[in-house]
């Protein structure tokens, strides 16, 4: 050896888990873009019906909030529950 060059150490390696796990990311991604694409279709759906049902004042608000999460949570675990089983297909 020489003083020159110092001895490496190894490197620490991530366990095998969600970090290094390709089935699980593509799961996240659609569970991601599933709850984007399903919260811009029910904002987008929630303020037309909000304003074509008539109803009144800030609860207007209220209904636009629950509508947007309620489809964007029901379009993520779609898009999430259909990521999974492509995965196992391959």
């Amino acid at each position: 050896r020489t003083l020159s060059t110092p001895r490496r150490s190894p490197t620490p390696r991530a366990p095998m888990g969600l970090t290094d796990n390709r089935c699980a990311n593509r799961v996240l991604t659609g569970v991601a873009l599933g709850g984007t694409v399903g919260g811009a279709v029910g904002a987008c759906y929630g303020t037309y019906e909000a304003f074509s049902a008539g109803i009144p004042g800030m609860l207007k608000v209220r209904h636009v909030g629950r509508t947007t999460v309620g489809s964007a949570a029901l379009f993520g675990l779609f898009l999430g529950a259909g990521s999974l089983l492509q995965c196992g297909r391959r």
